[in-house]
């Protein structure tokens, strides 16, 4: 879906977040949208890990978990925005731009109550 979006180039896709950590490090993207649930390395882990090597890359936590707890644990990976799957392409890049002016973005449906 983003590959449409005139101001966004889609440089990489990873199937499993140790694919993901390897690409990062590849590619040196400016924003990484990672699914928190991926095979091998979660999201979690693996935005950890791409931090590590390279801090200044901003990653937006993708999910279908609207709980504060898995929002909270993306945070404190390093992650600049959590976003539901269920928001929508429009959403998404709204996060995107969002990040790349250096500012937090969460998805407004997270659960306030877990």
């Amino acid at each position: 879906m983003l590959r449409h979006e005139p101001d966004l180039e889609v440089v990489g896709e990873a199937p499993d977040g140790d694919s993901a950590v390897r690409l990062a490090a590849d590619l040196e993207p400016d924003v990484v949208v990672m699914d928190v649930a991926m095979p091998e390395v979660n999201g979690i882990e693996a935005t950890r890990r791409i931090l590590e090597r390279r801090p200044q890359t901003c990653i937006i936590g993708l999910s279908v978990h609207s709980s504060r707890n898995y929002a909270a644990q993306m945070l404190r990976a390093g992650a600049r925005a959590y976003v539901l799957k269920d928001g929508g392409l429009e959403e998404l890049v709204r996060a995107l731009q969002i990040v790349h002016q250096g500012r937090i973005y969460l998805s407004r449906e997270i659960d306030a109550f877990d």
